[in-house]
């Protein structure tokens, strides 16, 4: 019994060492010339398709969506001329509308603080706040209304990450 696992263990090694021979590779791609033997080249798992993703698969993960917002602003009272309020009145609209959208975007930080006396509130703060650096946002129409208010339309196209909350439902 003992001479059996004496011979099983010598022939695992001779079949080791026989196997290893095998893949010796004297003086061709594989070898260099200091003797020393370089492995063979191994596929990448990336270039073998494993973890390569399909543009099926990439499209679905992001999509392109276009936001609307309606800003609204007033001309001031104290302006010099129509002219002079016509333009304070859209640039007021167009800011308020960029506010709009960063707010659809990113969302808004609310703070607020309420003082009560007497079961009444006494004081009350709201600090809004938003912040976002948007490209692209179109204005689409500008609309004067009466009492110097005046509108503007915009629009943004934006490319979201499957999960953002903008990301169409249902796709």
């Amino acid at each position: 019994m003992e001479n059996l696992k004496v011979g099983a263990v010598v022939l695992f090694f001779m079949l080791q060492v026989f196997a290893g021979c095998a893949t010796l590779d004297k003086g061709g791609a594989g070898a260099d010339n200091s003797g020393i033997e370089n492995p063979p080249a191994v596929a990448s798992e990336k270039k073998s398709g494993l973890f390569d993703e399909s543009e099926e698969d990439q499209a679905r993960k992001k999509a392109v969506v276009t936001l609307h917002a309606v800003g609204r602003g007033i001309a001031p009272e104290d302006a010099i001329s129509k002219g002079q309020a016509i333009i304070l009145g859209e640039s007021a609209a167009r800011a308020n509308g960029y506010v709009k959208l960063a707010e659809k975007i990113y969302g808004v930080y609310v703070d607020s603080y309420r003082r009560l006396g007497g079961g009444q509130v006494d004081y009350e703060v709201v600090h809004q706040e938003t912040q976002a650096l948007l490209k692209g946002a179109e204005v689409m129409e500008y609309r004067q209304l009466e009492h110097g208010i005046f509108e503007v339309y915009m629009e943004v196209k934006v490319v979201v990450n499957y999960g953002h909350p903008l990301y169409p439902q249902g796709s």
